[in-house]
């Protein structure tokens, strides 16, 4: 008989906690429920100590020592309170009778809402997550994007708009695009600050009155969210704002955005043959074609990303709309920021595992650029523009529109035009993909930004 109150990857009722969860574990000590517990009791000991002034040492100590099993003794309480945040504070409060510290207890939480306590803890979730496992997660797609791009940044490659051939470009200088872009909106990422209140139920300062009216509470508590790294707000309601959050989800958002644009990209760069992907003799691509060789990894990063996009879209609707002074509805939503986070590691993971697993197929991307000589066509109209053929656009467009043409045929287009025949060698050179020197460049620039991440 299967116990089905015990967890187990199998058990598990979404993919995250069950064949995905040891590609995970980083975020556990973040969002857990554990965390979460531990994060909070370490607001409410450092809030403690210093409105105590006395025994950081011991309360330092509280919060280091709790583990799974007081954890569980956390729940047992909350069985009873049916509030996990009073819970944790019963919890403390036996803590310090345990170590003979009863001065303390009643100072507890003095003047603090529970919600004060969880916008702290929430913003160093989210700080502490960001530093530690999406951007270093990030910086692996921007190494992995690098060094392809700077090795691919010389390889001509028919660009396509509209899905047709167009011009001529480099697969370095496309892959570089992205990386570009990655780079920018990661910079935006880290700056977004994240905003804590401290200002007591309804963030009117209300209870602070009663504890002391002498004391400037706005300055001792700003100090004491300060501390975290966070950014103090007196806007705040019984909750604090969510705008911190939201801009950094949203920032997540763009990010996402960019790399499914990327691994579509890639899933293209398959289909057309410029990109391989790795066999490994060991795997099977389908149960029942024994030779399929899938690009399975940038499939599977663009269904997370999809999905992490779409919760985030909810969550930046829904968390910034408090009724009055607090409904309860956020705090269900709230818990599941994990999920869009969760699925964006998961998919940046499988971007870094599916640049591992191709190769470019240089000769296929060759071969291409030779039979859509048409792609050539606006550096021709130039030349002849630049040399006086006032009408070369008109030109072009009657021998060459909508024709796919080969490189015998871009010959005897230039042989035709009114040029001196140095011009036409220079023009034919022009042709050749060896003479722009900018997606070098472009690539260059872009690598050279990157490596500073």
């Amino acid at each position: 008989m299967i116990d089905w109150e015990t967890l187990t990857p199998l058990t598990a009722l979404t993919h995250l906690d069950g064949r995905n969860s040891r590609k995970l574990v980083a975020l556990k000590p973040y969002f857990s429920e554990f965390a979460w517990m531990k994060l909070r009791l370490r607001v409410m000991g450092e809030y403690l100590a210093l409105i105590s002034g006395s025994e950081k040492n011991k309360l330092h100590a509280i919060v280091e020592s709790f583990s799974l099993s007081d954890a569980t003794s956390v729940q047992e309480i909350e069985r009873t309170t049916n509030h996990d945040l009073k819970a944790l504070e019963l919890f403390l409060a036996a803590s310090l009778k345990r170590r003979g510290l009863f001065r303390l207890i009643p100072s507890i939480n003095l003047g603090l809402g529970s919600e004060d306590i969880n916008s702290i803890a929430l913003g160093l979730q989210l700080l502490r997550s960001r530093e530690e496992v999406i951007i270093p997660a990030i910086r692996r797609i921007i190494h992995a994007l690098s060094r392809l791009s700077q090795e691919e940044k010389d390889t001509p490659m028919v660009a396509r708009t509209h899905s047709q051939p167009a011009n001529v470009t480099t697969l370095g200088k496309e892959l570089a695009g992205p990386l570009s872009r990655l780079c920018d909106e990661l910079k935006i990422f880290r700056s977004v600050g994240l905003q804590a209140k401290c200002s007591g139920e309804v963030g009117s300062f209300q209870a602070f009155v009663g504890v002391d009216r002498k004391l400037d509470w706005l300055n001792f508590t700003d100090t004491f969210v300060c501390s975290f790294g966070l950014i103090p707000t007196h806007a705040g309601t019984q909750v604090a704002p969510y705008d911190g959050v939201v801009a950094y989800l949203h920032s997540l958002f763009r990010i996402n955005s960019i790399l499914l644009d990327f691994t579509k990209n890639m899933w293209l760069y398959v289909l057309m043959g410029y990109v391989n992907v790795k066999k490994i003799d060991t795997e099977v691509g389908s149960a029942g074609m024994p030779h399929k060789v899938n690009p399975i990894y940038f499939e599977g990063a663009e269904g997370g990303l999809e999905m992490a996009n779409g919760i985030i879209e909810t969550l930046a609707r829904k968390l910034p709309i408090n009724r009055l002074q607090r409904d309860f509805s956020d705090s269900t939503v709230r818990r599941s920021l994990v999920m869009p986070i969760a699925l964006s590691l998961l998919s940046y993971q499988s971007i870094v595992e599916g640049l591992s697993r191709i190769a470019v197929n240089r000769a296929a991307v060759s071969l291409d650029l030779s039979t859509h000589a048409e792609v050539w066509i606006e550096t021709v109209k130039a030349y002849g523009l630049a040399h006086g053929i006032a009408d070369m656009y008109e030109r072009l467009k009657k021998a060459t529109r909508g024709k796919v043409l080969s490189q015998e045929d871009l010959q005897d287009l230039i042989t035709g035009l009114p040029l001196k025949e140095k011009e036409k060698q220079e023009m034919r050179s022009l042709c050749d993909g060896h003479h722009n020197p900018y997606p070098g460049r472009i690539v260059a620039e872009v690598v050279g930004r990157a490596k500073k991440i």
